[in-house]
């Protein structure tokens, strides 16, 4: 091997085995499940370290395909930079902290209130003036379109104030609540609690036929590093070019761009892990045409070159790369192939 992850190679071989869905999307929850004793609390997932905390929720029950995780964060120095890779949309308050985040040469503001996003293109850097406490939704492509009820690619690179989509009931909701986590009346848990209390009543249905695009998409996604574009239009019940456009809308990127994107955070994902096996690596060095190919992907879509990505730069992205749902999204895969039988 020249670099861990890339075997000394010129052109792709066989692809490696199928992986979960988790890794396709590139986010979620670490893997595994660690139950409440409570039965009245969620079941929880604990992703801290050092630099700040992060603790995952799972959803109320029905909303397990539309919402994959409810978070609360708490990082409490001053001055905070890191980036985030915005590979799932959120709905997220913010108590505490403001400042900034960048996309390509725009900046736009982090402020407290509630907000949202479909996703990032490419990794996005942020500086925020701490403590920076949030709470929120991650949200499946299936949750983007229920609850957003807009296009997941007009929203691409940019935070949303809520009320722009979700009208203005979502401010009250959100300043009260923000309220009465300052003051220390609601804790973290709670929060999420009802975040994912006041969501459930606003998932609308979608068509049956464009949710069948959005499960058969996800499988696709999942099958390999570097699922072949051909082989999802083949599954699906349209031309080539309406396929393109209900991908693009529900997943922000057409098939392409979404294989190439989720190809470089996955592969990211297995070169972050401290114990990535000789599977992962050849599943790695399948993936990409040569290991300057695989280079230049990772750094386009994760701002690191892969040397660097088990560095102790920017703890949070780090984080987010290592993320897995694998529990949650193979639930979620679960239920649609359910459905759609």
């Amino acid at each position: 091997m020249t670099q861990r992850g890339y075997s000394n190679k010129q052109g792709p071989r066989s692809r490696g085995p199928a992986a979960p869905v988790a890794e396709a999307l590139g986010t979620g929850r670490p893997t595994g499940r660690t139950g409440s004793a409570e039965p009245s609390h969620y079941a929880r997932q604990d992703a801290s370290n050092d630099r700040f905390k992060l603790t995952y929720y799972d959803p109320p029950a029905g909303l397990e395909r539309h919402v994959l995780a409810l978070f609360h964060f708490e990082w409490d120095e001053d001055e905070i930079v890191d980036r985030h890779p915005g590979a799932l949309g959120q709905l997220f308050l913010t108590p505490r902290g403001r400042g900034e985040i960048t996309f390509g040469a725009h900046a736009q503001p982090v402020e407290g209130g509630v907000a949202m996003f479909s996703g990032f293109e490419v990794a996005a850097p942020f500086r925020i003036e701490g403590p920076w406490h949030s709470f929120g939704a991650s949200l499946s492509p299936l949750g983007w379109a229920s609850l957003a009820r807009v296009p997941a690619n007009t929203s691409l690179n940019r935070l949303l104030p809520a009320h722009d989509i979700l009208g203005d009931e979502v401010d009250g909701f959100a300043d009260d609540l923000n309220h009465r986590y300052r003051s220390g009346k609601t804790s973290g848990e709670q929060a999420c609690r009802e975040l994912g209390e006041w969501i459930a009543p606003r998932i609308k249905p979608i068509a049956a036929a464009h949710e069948a695009v959005i499960e058969r998409t996800l499988g696709w996604l999942g099958s390999s590093l570097n699922p072949d574009v051909e082989s999802l239009f083949a599954t699906l019940n349209y031309s080539r070019r309406q396929a393109e456009r209900l991908v693009t809308r529900y997943f922000g990127f057409t098939p392409a761009a979404l294989a190439r994107k989720m190809r470089a955070i996955r592969s990211a994902n297995l070169l972050s892990q401290p114990d990535l096996t000789d599977e992962g690596e050849a599943e790695i060095a399948a993936a990409f045409y040569d290991q300057p190919h695989m280079i230049r992907e990772i750094r386009r879509y994760c701002g690191y070159t892969p040397a660097r990505l088990g560095g102790a730069g920017e703890p949070l992205f780090q984080t987010m790369l290592r993320m897995k749902n694998l529990d949650r999204l193979k639930h979620y895969r679960n239920i649609g192939a359910k459905d759609s039988g």
